[in-house]
Formats: C-alpha cells, sequence, structure tokens
C-alpha cells in the first residue's frame, strides 16, 4: 500500500459515513484527524524524516492551522497564505487534494466551507464544534453538525501503511527509554531527564507530548507526577506518550538504582501480570465495558486492591490520540480489528503500560526493546536494575 492508496482507502471510510449519514461533507479540523487523512510522510522518505501531516504550529492546541473538507467527490485543503508553501510542499505533498488559500486577515471558516461547497443548506458534519465556528457557518448557509465520535471512529481499524509507522515509533519510543533510563544515577535532575527525552525524540522527529518524571516519595502520592525540581535518588517512573505523524505510542517504565525491594518487585510482578491479561481480554468484537468488569476489576479484587481501579484512569483505544476512549465500567463499543490500545494499571508506587495492536490471532506490542529486561511468566517489562 502507497500513501495514495493509504488515501484512498480513508476517503472510502469518509464517503461511507456520508452516504449513511445524509451529511454532504466532513469538516476536519482537529490535527487527530488531519494527519490520520494525511497520511504520514512520502513514500521514499525514511522513518527518520521529521515533515510528513503536520498541520500544527502551537503545539498545545488541539487544532492544526489548516482544515480538510472532504465530500464524495473529493476534498480540499483550506489554510491562509501563511501556511501554504509548507503545507503543500512538505505536509501534504503527493495527495490528490485541492486547495484552497485565504489571505491571513481574511481568513474564515464558514466562508471557505461555503466556498468549497459552492451552495447554500448544505450540512457537513466536523470534528471540532466551538459556537464561534457553528455560528461563523451557519451565516453563510452552512449548518455544521458535531460528529466527532463518528470521525474517530474511522480511524479505529489501522491500515497496512499506518502499522508499518506505528512499528517504527513504537520500537524506537522504547529504545530511546531505555537509553535515557540506562543513564539515571543518584541526584540525577528530573529536569535533566525530560531534557534527555527531548533531544533523542526531536532528532528524529518525534514529540514528547506528556512529561512524567516520577521519583521516590511522589511515587505513592501522584499517578501523574509531571516532571518536577527534585532529583532522582533510587526509584523512578518514565512515561513517554511519543508523537509523530499523528500517531501516539505511550508507555511506561520503572527504574531502580541498586537492588529492587522484594515488596516493589513483586507488587510490580502482579500489576503487570494484570496488564497481560488485558492485552489477551482485547479481542476483536469483545465489549469494552467486559474487558473492564470481567478482566481489570477482578485483576485488582486478585492483587487485594479492589477499589484501586478508582484512583487512575485505566487506559483505553489509542492510535492519534493519546486515549480515543478511556474506558469505564459503563463504556459502549467493542473492541476492533487493528485497533491501537494502551492499558495502564497502576498501584501506589508500580505502573505498567504499553501500546499493543489487536488482531483476530492476538495482539502485537509496538513499545518493545528486546534489550529491557521482562517477567519470564508474563513477557511484560520488568524494573530496570541500575547499578549504584
Amino acid at each position: 500500500m502507497n500513501r495514495v492508496e493509504e488515501f484512498e482507502a480513508k476517503l472510502s471510510r469518509i464517503r461511507a459515513l456520508l452516504e449513511r449519514s445524509g451529511l454532504d461533507g466532513l469538516l476536519l479540523r482537529s490535527r487527530a484527524n488531519l494527519a490520520w487523512l494525511g497520511c504520514g510522510p512520502a513514500d521514499d522518505a525514511p522513518p527518520e524524516a521529521v515533515q510528513g501531516s503536520r498541520s500544527e504550529i502551537w503545539h498545545q492546541s488541539e487544532e492544526g492551522v489548516m482544515s480538510l473538507i472532504v465530500t464524495l467527490d473529493g476534498a480540499t485543503l483550506v489554510t491562509e497564505n501563511i501556511e501554504l508553501p509548507r503545507l503543500t510542499r512538505d505536509e501534504f505533498a503527493g495527495l490528490p487534494l485541492r486547495v484552497l488559500a485565504q489571505p491571513w486577515h481574511e481568513s474564515d471558516v464558514g466562508t471557505a466551507a461555503r466556498e468549497v461547497m459552492g451552495r447554500a443548506g448544505v450540512r457537513l458534519g466536523t470534528d471540532l464544534a466551538e459556537l464561534a465556528v457553528i455560528e461563523a457557518c451557519r451565516d453563510r448557509g452552512v449548518v455544521l453538525e458535531d460528529r466527532r465520535g463518528e470521525i474517530a471512529a474511522l480511524r479505529a481499524s489501522l491500515l497496512p501503511r499506518e502499522l508499518e509507522r506505528y512499528l517504527w515509533l513504537g520500537s524506537t519510543a522504547a529504545e530511546v527509554m531505555s537509553a535515557v533510563c540506562r543513564e539515571i544515577r543518584p541526584g540525577t535532575p528530573e529536569p535533566a531527564v525530560v531534557a534527555g527525552v527531548h533531544a533523542r525524540l526531536c532528532r528524529l522527529g518525534i514529540a514528547q507530548e506528556v512529561d512524567i518524571v516520577c521519583a521516590d516519595g511522589r511515587l505513592w502520592q501522584d499517578r501523574h507526577g509531571l516532571y518536577s525540581d527534585r532529583r532522582i535518588e533510587r526509584y523512578a517512573m518514565l512515561v513517554f506518550c511519543a508523537h509523530k505523524w499523528g500517531l501516539v505510542a505511550n508507555l511506561t517504565r520503572m527504574v531502580h538504582v541498586g537492588p529492587v525491594p522484594t515488596e516493589i518487585r513483586e507488587r510490580h510482578r502482579a500489576l503487570a501480570a494484570l496488564d497481560r491479561r488485558l492485552m489477551e481480554a482485547t479481542r476483536p468484537g469483545v465489549p469494552l465495558r467486559e474487558i473492564f468488569t470481567g478482566t481489570l476489576q477482578p485483576g485488582y479484587a486478585a492483587l487485594g486492591e479492589p477499589d484501586a481501579w478508582r484512583d487512575h484512569h485505566q487506559g483505553g483505544s489509542t492510535g492519534y490520540t493519546g486515549r480515543d476512549q478511556r474506558v469505564t465500567p459503563t463504556t459502549e463499543g467493542i473492541v476492533q480489528t487493528r485497533q491501537a490500545y494502551a492499558w495502564n494499571p497502576s498501584l501506589p508506587g508500580v505502573k505498567s503500560e504499553d501500546t499493543f495492536v489487536t488482531s483476530n490471532d492476538g495482539f502485537e506490542v509496538l513499545t518493545v526493546d528486546p534489550g529491557w529486561p521482562t517477567y519470564p511468566e508474563s513477557g511484560r517489562p520488568a524494573i530496570l536494575e541500575l547499578s549504584p
């Protein structure tokens, strides 16, 4: 599958949504969906290349600096004149896209939608439905409908070319994680760890979306322990949400300087085994809430912590966001084939997390570094023991 074939396969999914919903088109504005339809890098680009399907300038924004308007007969890239050369030359080149460039000082989503659609009285589904955008479209005769859930569902089952990119991203992120972890020594500042992560990843065009480095006493208090001004003394948790081409590879690793205390090792070993059972339970066609109530909750009960699931979200489906769905006991939906997941069971002081993809024959973990130690009974990453 080449890039244009991937693009056409995704257009087919969008057109099927348009036909069954009666919509005239989709207005895609979120970074996740723009990257999804952008289909990554050019066919001849090495995976280390930086460019490919990036729409964002401001990294903290959910939206890009462009839109894609997709109808039954084509797709149009809409952007300001400022962004046009970069987007059409580096990020979305080679795709069969029409282009509409607006002057930056007159750019308006409603005007663009009306111009692309060619008439008033049309209905567009969208993934970002802010009131100001809805009103701007309404003023020009275009009705916007929030269809973010249906649009996200189009991304769920990964295509072969996407899986190739995801495998590279996952293994590369795991290898970088290992390299950073092995450099930790007593007294290493948490900000220095984060700096090392970003330096390694940026050279490969990978962004790090979450900066969690949590050490020592904080590990028993904070589940989302952002890096602080403290120094690592003995025990630390690092979390990656590595991001490239829109895809996100999530993984967590635990390190300990010197021999790992038996209590901590056994606590983590048991949690890792639960993580493995969750992966095994995540099979195409299985209801998501069944995994939660049938595997996750009984798993915590067996650890003597029946209510621990209430203390932190337990993960769920991933792919083009950190989590498309954070699964709960009441979550609707079923597991799809070739869908990415990352569960993250945790207890005070320990956590287990990797990104994997489902199939009818089992699952494949993407975030693997063969050099990291594992527990033989579960195959899950163990706590890395470092020399003092």
